[in-house]
């Protein structure tokens, strides 16, 4: 990883050839447009907006050049790159100018909620175009018989009501991942040991808390979904996150082995829709309570001398 960042930062086209490269593969293998948005995110923070915009407009053009040699199409692969670097270069650039990873994920959670609304202005029932799209896959697991006849129809329902609002999901964490990764790079390569400070103090503001708290009401008082159901998926999201830099911001504080962020990762692993829901319920209260600040209250000062 540190060298990938050592070759962006070499020089302008060295930049430029590893972000087409990256974006060019994630059309067969998904996850490294991840790296390739990195690239971005990387020069955008180090070097700037300015340069990080030129990047991406050299970079799309190789890619749209590269999909009209290869795949005799400019357009699709033209848009992919823009949608998935428009974005890093947003936060990168919000990132730089705030020097605040809480306002970058605050930053993102809008740009998922235009994610959602861009949905519904594409289509006025987004969920019934992702039943038909569903439709013929749902079908296939039920000849493989991996699915029973009878489960069919209600699969397809529950997935086709939750699309927009994974998709949305989706978009925000890849996203976040990719400036994560991008921040991560410059602080190898920079400042070491930065990265880590941020992460820790990540705590989003408590307007978020009360908004969240705003939508459980609404959900309580079972108001009919749809949008809503999909920004409760984007914030649970958000504080999953905020739930994991507390969990690293406890362990530092309390000088505890890094065994426990092992445990805590391999439970993501093997527990993952359980350990998810308790990180996002221990982020939700942090933004209420800010256990990191009693902590820190609490804490001897360290002696001198």
């Amino acid at each position: 990883m540190q060298t990938l960042a050592s070759f962006v930062m070499r020089g302008r086209s060295q930049a430029v050839m590893l972000a087409t490269v990256l974006a060019m593969l994630s059309l067969l293998i998904p996850p490294v447009s991840i790296l390739s948005s990195s690239v971005v995110g990387l020069v955008a923070l180090r070097k700037g907006p300015n340069e990080g915009l030129l990047l991406l407009v050299l970079a799309s053009a190789a890619c749209g050049v590269m999909s009209q040699i290869i795949l005799g199409q400019l357009l699709p692969v033209f848009g992919f790159v823009l949608l998935m670097w428009l974005p890093i270069w947003l936060l990168a650039w919000l990132l730089r100018n705030g020097r605040s990873l809480t306002l970058a994920v605050q930053g993102a959670l809008i740009i998922g909620l235009l994610v959602i609304a861009a949905q519904f202005l594409q289509d006025q029932d987004p969920v019934a175009t992702w039943r038909e799209l569903l439709g013929p896959f749902i079908q296939s697991l039920v000849e493989s018989q991996l699915v029973e006849q009878a489960q069919q129809q209600s699969l397809l329902e529950t997935m086709a009501h939750w699309m927009p609002g994974m998709v949305a999901t989706g978009f925000f964490m890849q996203s976040l991942l990719a400036l994560f990764l991008a921040r991560w790079w410059q602080a190898v390569l920079y400042n070491p040991g930065g990265f880590r400070v941020e992460f820790c103090q990540l705590r989003m503001h408590r307007a978020v808390a009360a908004v969240t708290l705003g939508i459980l009401l609404l959900r309580l008082l079972d108001i009919d979904g749809g949008f809503w159901d999909y920004f409760a998926m984007l914030l649970l999201a958000a504080w999953f996150l905020q739930g994991l830099a507390l969990a690293h911001g406890v362990v530092h504080l309390l000088g505890a082995k890094t065994g426990w962020l092992v445990g805590l990762y391999l439970l993501l692993l093997f527990a993952m829709p359980h350990t998810v829901t308790a990180l996002a319920a221990a982020g939700f209260a942090d933004g209420w309570i800010d256990f990191r600040a009693r902590l820190r209250a609490g804490k001897p000062p360290e002696e001198t001398g």
